[in-house]
Formats: structure tokens, sequence, C-alpha cells
């Protein structure tokens, strides 16, 4: 699905350059060379842990919900399964309560999850003024 069908029409061209401007710092950070794929839903199903996104391991898909949500939320659920894609890159989701609340790995994509965000708001402050979509 494209995030465009989920966007006001009058504010896609906005949205569109934020994410323009996230990836490249996003990647950076993390020291990623490329992106996995990810795919847009208004709202995600998940029967064992609520979620606005997740991270397919060895698939290397990230899932993101959109609906009514702050566009800087969904840069931060993306930035946070971004550290999972490269948590896999590194082989660093072998244990299977890697995605356990508390795990290393869940605590370290909280954690630069919002370094990410955190710099990327500094240095796009403009964005935190944006309406849900």
């Amino acid at each position: 699905m494209r995030a465009r069908q989920f966007i006001v029409e009058d504010k896609k061209e906005d949205i569109v350059k934020m994410f323009s401007d996230f990836f490249p710092l996003a990647m950076n950070i993390l020291n990623l060379d490329r992106l996995p794929k990810i795919y847009f839903v208004g709202h995600l199903q998940h029967d064992v842990q609520p979620s606005f996104g997740e991270y397919r391991e060895g698939e290397k898909i990230l899932t993101i919900a959109l609906k009514n949500r702050h566009p800087n939320d969904i840069l931060r659920t993306v930035a946070h399964e971004l550290v999972h894609f490269k948590q896999d890159l590194d082989g660093n989701l072998k244990d299977p309560n890697s995605g356990a609340t508390g795990s290393p790995q869940e605590n370290e994509a909280n954690a630069v999850a919002g370094i990410i965000m955190r710099n990327f708001n500094k240095k796009y402050p403009q964005y935190i003024s944006n309406t849900p979509i």
C-alpha cells in the first residue's frame, strides 16, 4: 500500500519532503547503506503485542501504521523498526526473545529511535507543527 492514499491531498508534498529529509539522517546515524522494503497501512492487527509498526526478521520488511497519527510519531516508529533492520543485518536478532518487552534489542530500538528523532527534530523543527494524518 502506498502512504499517499492515507494523506490529505494538500499535505502530501510536505509528508513526502519530511520522509526525504528523515531517511538520509536515520541511515547516517544507523550506518545503513540501504533501506528495507517499507509498507504503509492504515492500522496493524496484532494478536500478542499491539503496535504501530513491525519488522519482519529475515524478510527485511517494515510495516508501519499511519492513520490518525502525528507524522513525527510515524517517523519515530520507522526509526524504531529501522534499528531492528540494522540489528538483523548485524545478526543480533537470533534470540527468540529479542522482540520481548525489555529485551536488549527492544531497549536499543527504543533508545536509538529517540536519538534519531531528537537529531531530526533539531535539524528540521518545522515538522513538529504538522497535523495528524
